[in-house]
């Protein structure tokens, strides 16, 4: 006696295109969900668009289309368009999206950052030094540009002059003077500085002992980092180019999320579907029930 198929289960398998031989001897007794998932997971087309009609949760579409297999979601997201590649990046957290920075060359990458804003590009210079090598890096004519920069307020400047450590005062004022610490006056000396016409004052100290000026530079970026912001950005990216580029890549992780993004977003598509299928699973599902089946169909799945 041979195996009759239910009359249900015959019409399903003609819809899915599935012969009744292939039924019985494939599928025996498995459940419909069981059978879809299968065709599905063969790019059965039929199954696909029944799997699309009937099942609209999450976890079912993660089970039938075996959407937690990193290569099943970077074949859907290389078969998407750009703009819908896009729609699914800022779903990722930052440190998914700034994988995607080791993609580029470092050549192009401090090209971008030549082009980021200011303030993101100090936090990135942060990241990458402590406060005090990134001073020792300023060549004299960053911190010529540094004292002139009339965003630098001369009370600021004169302050932390004031405040210079024991030592760097006495070569301050020795530099100066050219004689004796003990042979001057320190405080007078300060007094006639801080009495200089604005103009003057700016090319006194864009002048003076490179050590000293850095030392000024430290204490005023110590206590006010923003002040950083006042250096040229092509003087920060010259500091980054000496570092290897894992080394550059990873503190690029201070830029802003919108800004990683947009970076990402210049990736060919096979690498930006590539970052975009490290998004949560239960996430990329959820997108996937909200418009975007029909791509399904258009996935090799595997």
């Amino acid at each position: 006696m041979s195996i009759v198929i239910d009359a249900n289960m015959k019409l399903f398998a003609d819809r899915m295109n599935i012969t009744s031989s292939r039924m019985i001897q494939d599928y025996g007794l498995k459940t419909v969900d069981e059978i879809i998932e299968s065709e599905a997971s063969k790019g059965n087309t039929q199954a696909v668009k029944y799997a699309q009609e009937m099942y609209n949760s999450p976890a079912k579409l993660i089970q039938i289309f075996r959407l937690t297999d990193v290569e099943n979601k970077f074949v859907i997201l290389h078969n998407m368009d750009s703009k819908t590649r896009e729609e699914v990046l800022p779903m990722l957290d930052k440190e998914d999206l700034a994988m995607g920075l080791y993609f580029f060359t470092q050549d192009k990458l401090l090209d971008i950052l030549a082009n980021v804003d200011i303030e993101e590009l100090v936090g990135v210079i942060l990241n990458a030094f402590p406060l005090e090598d990134i001073i020792n890096m300023f060549q004299e004519e960053d911190l010529a540009m540094f004292f002139h920069n009339d965003k630098l307020e001369k009370n600021d400047i004169m302050n932390e002059l004031k405040s210079l450590p024991p030592d760097v005062m006495i070569k301050f004022i020795e530099g100066l003077t050219g004689k004796p610490y003990f042979q001057s006056n320190p405080e007078e000396i300060l007094k006639n500085i801080e009495k200089l016409p604005e103009d003057k004052f700016r090319d006194f100290v864009s002048m003076i002992d490179p050590d000293i000026q850095k030392q000024l530079t430290f204490q005023l970026t110590k206590k006010d980092p923003e002040k950083l912001q006042l250096f040229n950005q092509y003087t920060y990216v010259k500091m980054l180019s000496i570092l290897p580029k894992p080394e550059m890549v990873k503190p690029m992780i201070a830029l802003e999320k919108d800004t990683i993004l947009n970076i990402i977003t210049l990736l060919p598509d096979d690498l930006m579907a590539i970052v975009a299928s490290q998004i949560d699973t239960t996430d990329f599902a959820e997108f996937l029930l909200k418009g975007h089946t029909d791509i399904l169909e258009q996935a090799l799945m595997i």
